[in-house]
């Protein structure tokens, strides 16, 4: 499992730029499907009757739109809470595929229950449209904050990273591996604490299998993922971990090579920059970005 949660509070940061944002590109290979059991913190997916929805719920502003629909700023009726509300048309899932991708992410999201992670609380279904009732993150994303500011303050940064790591232990806990860590799928709420969110290439691990589907952003791509190595998950979200935690850091990417082919090496070989004057946490970067670690014991030692 991946415990970092007993970081150093002192983290001197450099003065850096951050790259620009990136796409989502992704590496994909076969799919797979695990039958792993849940663990003990798990609540079943709930599903309601649609005709709820307007009486329970002031629908507000668009908040974003995507590939499959968009999402709506909304306020509970008998609450006042703000939630998000995103409406999925199944007329624009291309295929069973992604539908089957889609469905997966549901159903992880519905079942994780932890303050730092996006919550699916309620799921709405009729034959055109499924209707997700979610947590609400109106801070925008971790990328864009860190680019605002281009240098955060020690306790800044190691607050964010304490949070980051607590959800990704929780989802480890739980036999869940994410795949897809990056700055541009955590959100902030307003008051500035991290929400992990886009569980859409998550799967469910076990220490006894090999997970073969190469996905992600190559940018947070661990050594497995850009060779096309069968590995167990954990490891791949660690090393996104050590990525995050020296943008946090440093306010730059440790691993930025001009094409894929220079990445992949400069990945392969863990060859990132260190400042002459490196963070407190450049040890545990170090641990984090350790290439070929024994069945993600990297993951477990800390």
């Amino acid at each position: 499992m991946c415990s970092v949660l007993g970081l150093n509070p002192w983290m001197p940061m450099s003065d850096t730029t951050m790259p620009a944002k990136m796409s989502d590109e992704e590496m994909m290979g076969p799919e797979e499907m695990l039958d792993c059991p849940v663990g003990p913190g798990f609540k079943p997916v709930l599903h309601s009757h649609r005709h709820n929805l307007r009486n329970r719920f002031e629908l507000g502003k668009t908040l974003g739109e995507g590939m499959y629909g968009k999402v709506k700023l909304a306020v509970e009726k008998g609450t006042g809470e703000k939630v998000a509300i995103k409406y999925i048309k199944k007329n624009k899932v291309q295929d069973d595929t992604d539908l089957r991708r889609l469905r997966r992410e549901i159903h992880v999201m519905s079942s994780l229950s932890h303050p730092n992670i996006i919550n699916i609380r309620e799921v709405f279904e009729n034959k055109d449209k499924i209707i997700l009732v979610m947590d609400c993150a109106l801070g925008g994303e971790l990328y864009d904050y860190i680019n605002d500011r281009q240098k955060l303050t020690e306790n800044s940064a190691r607050r964010l990273f304490r949070q980051i790591s607590s959800a990704i232990n929780y989802c480890h806990q739980n036999g869940i591996v994410h795949r897809d860590l990056k700055l541009e799928n955590i959100v902030l709420d307003i008051d500035e604490n991290v929400k992990i969110a886009d569980f859409g290439l998550s799967n469910f691990y076990s220490k006894d299998t090999l997970l073969k589907t190469f996905c992600g952003s190559p940018l947070y791509a661990s050594p497995e993922i850009v060779n096309g190595q069968p590995y167990y998950g954990p490891e791949v979200d660690c090393w996104s971990l050590g990525v995050i935690l020296y943008t946090l850091v440093y306010g730059a990417m440790p691993f930025e090579g001009t094409d894929f082919k220079t990445l992949r090496k400069q990945i392969s070989n863990g060859d990132y920059f260190e400042p002459n004057t490196p963070s407190e946490a450049a040890g545990l970067i170090r641990h984090l970005l350790t290439v070929n670690p024994k069945n993600g014991q990297k993951c477990q030692t800390f």
